[in-house]
Order: C-alpha cells, then structure tokens, then sequence
C-alpha cells in the first residue's frame, strides 16, 4: 500500500538537493551496532531513489497517479520526460547507496539561509538579520530480502524552504517551510522502479497549479 501525506511546518529535517548543495551524510546503526552480521543476501540491498518537485499545471493534477508513472519509470530520464509532460519538473533530491535492511537510515543537508528582518541604520544604509534553516530529505529503510525482491518499509520525510513568506510585521517575512512525507510497505520486485506521489494542494494556485513531489525508487541485488 502507498501511502503519501503532505503538511506545512517549521520543522526540518535534512537532506540533499541534487542542485548546488554540499551534502552531510550520517549513516543509521545497521547490523553491526545490533551485533549481527551483515550478509549480502540476507541484508543488504542497493537502494535507487530520486525526488522530483513538478509544478503541476492545474488541467493536469488528475495525471498524477502511481501506478501510471511507474510503468513510464524504466529509468529517470523516461520519469522525468512523462512529469515534464504534466508541468515543470527539476530533480530535487538523490540517493543511491547499498543499505542494510536491518535498519537503516540515510541522512543528507544542507542548511539555507534566508532573511528574518531588516532595519535601516543610522546611516540610512539597510541591514538585514540572516538565519539559516536546514532543509533536505531523510530516508528510513527497514525490511527483509529474498530471491526475488525485498519486503520492505521505505519512509521519506523531506522539507524545503517556499518561494515566499507570511508577514509577521512591516517589512517583515517569516519563511515558510514545506515539509513532505512519502511511504511504501510490502514487496518490491528487485529492478523493479516504484514510484510514491505527494502533491501539497495548499500550494495549489491560479497561476502555477500545485507543487508535487514524485520518488521513483529501486532496490538491486547486491552480489557476494
């Protein structure tokens, strides 16, 4: 089962932007902190996963389905191409990376800064108060693999700052943060591309239609 929920917070947690970004990556504890050890059939996976933001033209959002995208998920080219279709689309988050399934969790930022204020000094030159938020995307993987695919539980929490504020005072914008969450429970067919959608209606306006986010995600076998 799919499940796909978005809301609007000033809560952030990390990761990376394909675009422009120095990524920190923290790994989570594995099998090795849990005093197993890791086997290549039994625990580890290659995971494929990239995000998409597409602002979606409003005569389109009805195109945003699931199951109608990852047949068109070949590869992330062929995805990209099919979301272009639908409204501007850029590649905003990545990763691909052997993971193990025990438990793990991949953990990538980058911190933004923005403009919290702005006063006029004595000299009547302008003087803004900066502050820096960290935005991004975490993925939590944990499941089991067999012969053909892995039974798993992909979780994906992203954040983003908007392209504009909300007027706290004169003059004075506060940042908006969106923040998204994407999930997938159950089999996945090794070499098989899945693709997760979360669309943020509140974001949904005359001019630019909604912003949406689509995953496209694979696992691979990893070899002895």
């Amino acid at each position: 089962m799919r499940q796909a929920s978005v809301s609007l917070a000033c809560v952030v947690l990390a990761v990376v932007a394909l675009a422009g970004c120095e990524p920190q990556a923290t790994r989570g504890p594995g099998a090795e902190s849990k005093g197993m050890l890791a086997s290549p059939n039994e625990t580890l996976a290659r995971f494929q996963a990239t995000i998409y933001e597409v602002r979606v033209r409003a005569e389109n959002i009805g195109d945003l389905n699931a199951d109608a995208l990852a047949a068109k998920a070949e590869t992330p080219d062929s995805l990209e191409k099919a979301l272009s279709a639908i409204g501007e689309t850029k590649p905003a988050y990545a990763v691909d990376q052997s993971v193990n399934l025990v438990e793990d969790r991949i953990h990538l930022g980058k911190r933004e800064p923005f403009v919290t204020n702005t006063r006029i000094s004595e000299g009547g030159r302008r003087v803004n108060t900066v502050q820096y938020e960290k935005v991004g995307a975490l993925f939590d993987v944990v499941g089991e693999a067999g012969e053909e695919g892995v039974d798993v539980k992909v979780k994906i929490e992203m954040s983003a700052l908007t392209e504009g504020g909300t007027e706290v005072a004169p003059g004075v914008s506060a940042m908006v943060v969106r923040t998204v969450a994407l999930g997938r429970s159950g089999p996945v067919r090794f070499g098989r591309p899945e693709v997760l959608v979360a669309t943020d209606a509140s974001a949904r306006n005359v001019k630019a239609g909604a912003v949406a986010y689509v995953c496209r995600l694979v696992f691979r076998r990893v070899e002895p």
